[in-house]
């Protein structure tokens, strides 16, 4: 079991929460005047305390008044394992079914009950309560779970229930040590000597001093927080790993970051407003919930107002399940996979105003006016694989899922590896294998100049796909309107896309162009495209365009000049009469604008001889890496006449990139 552990209680004022706390720990967690002279607990209290294996695990105490639930939801956020406090005098009362509900909305799926106050009813009493605890916990996420009769004052059942929550722990997931680090912070104040210091349950990640972090949505605008200091359990420590209850001195001023927020790295996370998510509406709950209801959001350890909307239905009864989205009147830090709980404004009946909760699907979505089945879709595969991915045997295929769900969710818009951080619940070397794999198996493709980073972007195979289609079938309408055009300007091509493509990122049309164009499927003169002509002269030609072709054709990359033409046809075709010379012109132009010669700049080639030399140079590059200026000048055969306009060439049509004087495989770069 990791020690990067927190436990935390739960269950009704008065039910001895804390003190059982001090029992276990000897760490006092009611630290307010107000709350030593009430007797209630009102903020959040932490201690730690060393369990029978030697693990130190952290501990929060929550409060259990009903006007306190938005802390305890703040404390129960970033626990592990729940003890469920009942007084054994008192029985199950109405906080205690609300946290017991608010707990299995945040996703725990452990804990033990301390029965407390045994000492003060008899043997007949505590075995009805333990009986009642037993049929009130059926069907709950602690049904079946360890019942320790305890007593603070006579010491009963101290020594098992640290027995019993390491048990409890051991079923508890383990929290990821490589995603991005985020710490929804619970408590912000300033220590004399210190400055400001703000205190969380580090939910992913890891926090290193000397880290430079910045509280996500930013509390007025963008700031930059070195961690000077970071202790856990009340010890400096270098390091603090997902798992740890954190304190953090910060180097920014106090009023710079509130409760509520998350400190993330610089450049890695950005705040949400609205979201998908999976609805679960509790039975508790007294009327049916409409299609569009504003209720109060608790999300992290963050509350705000928010409107809840129906995606799959129309309505939902108690006790039903749904897809949804949420929208939010402030921004918040959230991740798929996050919890979060919905108070209503009035109280239901034998229960507190708590009326369900669910999981955070999709971050950064659109606003969804109607229902959509191919949304439904994708949002009930997006959950099955977050539901896999806290499975160790299932966390493979559920992060390859949820990478190649949401590289198909971006479109032609392509997804960068930033963009899927920002997004998915994965740490970096995680995904990067997930993208290897998805990439071999083609169902993705990258797209290098797609982004301006090392890695680009990836687009899905059928975003990938129609992308290609949607330019032909573009090229082809333009040319059919207007057959005397030879070819449309592609600045020209990109503005005349239709439908979804329509606003195609001028990135991601370049190297699509490029790549038809290198595979042949498109060709270009100058700066217009046009679809692929053959390559020898068709048999209706002329015999003197036939044999201006081969004059070409055999001279290969040498292109010869236009006043070398004439003596040239008249040496290989010496019973054909020679073209005037402007009718000779108009013949090398009508082979230019068919496609069977390729003008660069005042040169011009035989097309398929620079196909082939393209082909030579993809091999060769594939081989090496890099190609030198005499390397490329062997591979054309030529002097530096022919060779330079040749390596432009390649430059221009995006297959090379000159890097100084070497050249490389765009693709590889």
């Amino acid at each position: 079991m990791s020690v990067f552990r927190v436990i935390g209680t739960a269950g009704h004022i008065d039910h001895g929460k804390t003190s059982l706390v001090k029992a276990l720990t000897g760490i006092d967690t009611d630290r307010l005047k107000e709350e030593k002279e009430r007797g209630i607990t009102i903020e959040l209290g932490f201690a730690h305390m060393s369990l029978p294996s030697g693990n130190v695990v952290s501990v929060i105490d929550v409060p259990g008044h009903e006007r306190f639930v938005r802390t305890m939801v703040a404390g129960a956020v970033g626990i592990d394992a729940v003890i469920l406090v009942v007084a054994a005098d008192e029985g199950v009362m109405p906080q205690t079914r609300e946290h017991l509900d608010i707990c299995s909305l945040l996703g725990i799926r452990s804990g033990v009950v301390a029965l407390t106050k045994c000492d003060l009813v008899s043997k007949e009493l505590l075995d009805l309560a333990q009986e009642e605890l037993r049929e009130i916990l059926n069907g709950t996420f602690l049904s079946g779970c360890e019942i320790i009769a305890c007593s603070v004052q006579t010491g009963q059942g101290l020594r098992e229930l640290p027995v019993a929550i390491e048990r409890a722990l051991r079923k508890a997931n383990v929290r990821d040590q490589e995603a991005t680090a985020r710490l929804p912070i619970d408590r912000v104040f300033t220590r004399k000597g210190f400055g400001t210091v703000v205190t969380g349950t580090l939910i992913s990640g890891q926090i290193h001093v000397g880290d430079e972090l910045t509280p996500v949505p930013p509390h007025r605008s963008f700031i930059t927080a070195k961690v000077r200091g970071i202790q856990v359990h009340g010890h400096a420590v270098s390091t603090a790993s997902a798992g740890q209850r954190t304190a953090a001195n910060l180097s920014i001023p106090l009023h710079t970051v509130s409760k509520g927020e998350t400190l993330a790295p610089i450049g890695t996370l950005t705040a949400s407003s609205v979201m998908d998510v999976s609805l679960e509406y509790l039975n508790a709950a007294r009327a049916i919930l409409p299609r569009r209801s504003r209720l109060l959001v608790h999300l992290g350890t963050a509350q705000r107002l928010g409107t809840i909307t129906l995606l799959d239905r129309t309505q939902l009864e108690p006790g039903q399940t749904a897809l949804a989205q949420l929208s939010l009147a402030e921004p918040l830090c959230v991740m798929p996979g996050d919890r979060f709980v919905l108070r209503g404004f009035a109280p239901q009946k034998h229960h507190g105003t708590t009326l369900g909760g669910g999981v955070i699907l999709r971050n950064q979505s659109t606003p969804q006016r109607r229902k959509s089945s191919s949304l439904c879709e994708t949002l009930h595969a997006v959950s099955l694989a977050l539901q896999q991915l806290s499975v160790p045997k299932q966390r493979h295929i559920a992060v390859r899922s949820l990478t190649q769900l949401h590289i198909a969710r971006k479109g032609i818009s392509g997804s960068s590896l930033s963009d899927l951080l920002r997004t998915l619940p994965i740490g970096e070397s995680t995904l990067r294998t997930a993208l290897n794999e998805l990439s071999q198996r083609a169902a993705i493709i990258r797209q290098p100049d797609l982004a301006e980073t090392e890695d680009g972007a990836w687009i899905s195979q059928s975003a990938h796909a129609a992308v290609r289609q949607g330019i032909l079938d573009a090229v082809n309408e333009a040319l059919a309107q207007n057959q005397e055009r030879s070819g449309i300007p592609k600045e020209q091509l990109r503005t005349q896309l239709k439908g979804p493509l329509r606003g195609l990122s001028a990135r991601l049309f370049d190297a699509l162009c490029s790549q038809l164009l290198r595979e042949g499927v498109l060709q270009a003169d100058k700066e217009l495209l046009h679809p692929p002509h053959k390559q020898t002269a068709p048999v209706s030609d002329p015999p003197q365009v036939c044999a201006v072709l081969q004059v070409f054709e055999q001279a290969g990359l040498a292109a010869p000049r236009m006043e070398d033409l004439a003596a040239l046809f008249t040496q290989q075709h010496p019973k054909l009469v020679v073209p005037a010379g402007s009718d000779l012109k108009k013949i090398v132009d009508l082979l230019i604008r068919r496609g069977d010669l390729l003008r660069i700049k005042d040169l011009i080639f035989f097309r398929r001889a620079v196909s082939e030399l393209g082909e030579r140079l993809c091999s060769f590059l594939k081989q090496h890496h890099e190609i030198s200026p005499s390397q490329f000048k062997d591979l054309v055969g030529q002097s530096r006449k022919y060779s330079i306009p040749l390596a432009e060439h390649f430059d221009a049509q995006r297959l090379t990139l000159r890097v100084g004087d070497q050249r490389r495989l765009r693709s590889l770069t």
